[in-house]
């Protein structure tokens, strides 16, 4: 009986598709991970103690402008989060849709009621998805349709660019913070190289932890010694 249940089920994924790249579930699941990691960043940008200002070259202008971007795109989080919650009637009007138009596109995956989780589809289960969402829309008047199919798209432009936007500034964060760290290692690096060149005995073996030192002193950045 298990079994027939578990057949049933999957027989009838296709009844609510939805695009794997472009789902309403997956949206909401990528949309929450970009303002969670908007918020780390925006705490750590908050707290910060002049690194993110050095990683700029003391440059206030620029540095100012990089706050600014980061709290503007998680604040575009938030606000398309509650545009979503306040005007998508549900995930299965949003991600008929999307099947219904472009769903010859893309990969399509079927809801499965045994498992509760999304599936693959078979090419022939994905053209009864993409054939039973376009039904669905169908039954909409022309207002209504044009209305729906205006707010999924939407919603799906809007979201593609908060997340280009937070692509590119998670690149230029990871950017600073490997240069931040890169630069306090050294410094720890100079410092260690220090003490055990100058707790030597004034001899040849002190020598070449001098060399050490000097080497490292040479390879800091400019902007150390202008800061300095």
């Amino acid at each position: 009986m298990e079994q027939t249940r578990a057949e049933k089920a999957r027989a009838l994924a296709y009844k609510r598709p939805a695009l794997s790249s472009m789902g309403y579930e997956a949206l909401m699941e990528e949309l929450e991970e970009i303002q969670e990691a908007c918020d780390e960043v925006q705490y750590w940008i908050d707290s910060d103690d002049g690194t993110l200002l050095d990683a700029f070259d003391g440059d206030t202008e620029q540095e100012w402008e990089f706050r600014l971007a980061f709290g503007e795109l998680s604040a575009g989080c938030y606000q398309l989060s509650d545009c979503i919650y306040d005007s998508v009637e549900s995930a299965e009007s949003f991600d008929d849709c999307t099947v219904a138009l472009i769903g010859n596109r893309y990969e399509v995956i079927g809801f499965d009621g045994y498992q509760e989780d999304y599936v693959s589809l078979t090419r022939y289960e994905e053209e009864l998805a993409e054939t039973e969402a376009g039904k669905r829309l169908m039954r909409l008047t022309k207002k209504e349709m044009i209305a729906q199919i205006g707010l999924s798209f939407g919603i799906l432009l809007a979201f593609y660019d908060l997340r280009h936007k937070y692509d590119y500034l998670k690149a230029a964060m990871d950017v600073l913070r490997d240069e931040n760290h890169s630069v306090i290692q050294l410094m720890k690096d100079v410092d260690a190289a220090y003490d055990a060149a100058a707790s030597a005995q004034w001899n040849f073996e002190a020598e070449p932890l001098w060399k050490k030192f000097e080497q490292l002193i040479e390879g800091l950045p400019e902007r150390m010694w202008v800061e300095a």
